[in-house]
């Protein structure tokens, strides 16, 4: 896979993400939204930085996906 191949990727995923926890319940706080996406990113850093587990990018992508959704809980929040 290239370099631009999985940077199309990653763009398209946040972007799914992004649409895809816009349409979470309106009940639901900004803020727990924004500690969801910090544990996740905790969880994939812990992950991607574990030299003994050898699963690819996925820990890269778990930190990711968690920092889209830091920004969305941000943004609901204001």
């Amino acid at each position: 896979m290239s370099l631009a191949f999985g940077l199309i990727l990653l763009v398209l995923l946040g972007f799914v993400l992004t649409m895809f926890i816009s349409l979470i319940p309106s009940k639901i706080s900004g803020l727990k939204i924004m500690l969801l996406g910090i544990t996740l990113t905790i969880f994939g850093g812990i992950i991607a930085l574990d030299t003994n587990l050898d699963i690819g990018f996925i820990g890269y992508i778990i930190a990711f996906i968690g920092l889209i959704f830091s920004i969305v809980g941000i943004r609901r929040n204001e």
